[in-house]
């Protein structure tokens, strides 16, 4: 059996659209499959709400974090594979069969799709960055803009070949997933043990992920398992997410890598806020030069994290996907067409609307 598990807060439109491509797409394997819901809102109309679209739907007296209502969903569950899911996402054609296979192949692994933000697949997510002072130590020197270019170059390359990837179907091991989505055997998730509570909300999938690589375990980048991901769609309008990061943050570094972490955390709390010029507003962008090129779309004016967009040959405009903007009005999300040889930058907005 097959068994999705999806933490929802605040999230029951999303999470019923996510649980329809979820059955649709188990349909496919040709195997049983059940569906969990762990509501961690304490609402119980959305509980309510999710009761007839899932097979079980568990509301705890009090909000368990992300960690908690996984682990108690995977305690719920019945199946021997699992997918560990926000409640934001849309399965495309293949993606479960894919994902599963690959959590399957045997040993210790866990495997994640590509995914993308927008319903036609051309905005691929950033990459996952394993969490360590390195990646640290590059968000320190994003905040810097007489720095900044360097590590928009690196990220750059990584996202083009995340991106070639998902466009070959190709799979390869990595060294971290996002926890929007993984695929899990219940043997694995036994060897690492379950996730940490004491996250109230991210860190928690480096944490677990780290542990299952020390025990010897691999991650697995899907290529071939494409997911919609409409992400930070329930966490948008809670006040509390900032602070929830940083208590998180705090802890995954001072657990795993001592007073480095804590010094690396120092350094880039010190920093100045990021200046740069304000950016023109506009509907999409255009550029003379005849490179090729590709779009990053970022909700940071430094352009860290970033999802990717890439250009056909000869293109010179680019508009953003109408769900994509639909999926974050109201919010600040900064576009920049660069060459994809140099990562120089040949124009730069700010989106309307």
């Amino acid at each position: 059996m097959i068994s999705a598990v999806f933490v929802s807060y605040r999230s029951a439109a999303l999470a019923e659209r996510a649980i329809a491509t979820f059955r649709g797409e188990a349909r496919r394997t040709g195997r049983e499959a059940e569906v969990v819901v762990v509501v961690n809102s304490g609402d119980g109309a959305e509980r309510d709400a999710l009761v007839p679209h899932a097979d079980r739907v568990l509301l705890p007296p009090r909000n368990l974090g992300f960690a908690g209502g996984l682990n108690a969903g995977i305690a719920a569950a019945r199946g021997g594979t699992l997918l560990l899911a926000n409640p934001d996402l849309l399965f495309c054609e293949g993606s479960v069969a894919a994902l599963v296979d690959a959590a399957e192949a045997g040993g210790i692994l866990a495997a994640g799709p590509a995914l993308y933000a927008d319903g036609a697949r051309s905005v691929l997510l950033p990459p996952a960055e394993e969490g360590r002072p390195e990646e640290l130590a590059r968000r320190t020197l994003a905040a810097d803009p007489a720095r900044a270019a360097r590590v928009f170059r690196r990220d750059a390359r990584r996202a083009a070949v995340q991106a070639e990837r998902a466009a070959a179907g190709e799979s390869a091991a990595v060294r971290g997933l996002s926890g929007a989505l993984v695929a899990v055997t219940r043997a694995a998730l036994e060897a690492v043990g379950p996730f940490d509570e004491a996250y109230p909300l991210y860190y928690e999938e480096n944490d677990w992920q780290r542990r299952l690589l020390a025990c010897g375990g691999g991650l697995v980048y899907v290529g071939g398992a494409h997911v919609v991901h409409l992400f930070a769609q329930s966490t948008k309008t809670e006040p509390r997410v900032a602070a929830w990061f940083a208590e998180s943050e705090q802890r995954y570094y001072a657990k795993h890598f001592g007073e480095t972490g804590r010094r690396g955390l120092a350094r880039l709390a010190s920093c100045a806020p990021f200046e740069a010029p304000p950016l023109p507003v506009r509907d999409g962008l255009s550029w003379d030069d005849a490179a090729l090129a590709a779009v990053a779309i970022s909700p940071f004016r430094h352009f860290r994290p970033f999802a990717l967009a890439l250009v056909p040959p000869g293109e010179r405009r680019w508009t953003p996907p109408a769900d994509l903007v639909a999926a974050h009005a109201g919010e600040a999300l900064f576009v920049r067409a660069f060459a994809r040889t140099t990562g120089s930058t040949l124009a730069e907005a700010r989106l309307a609307g």
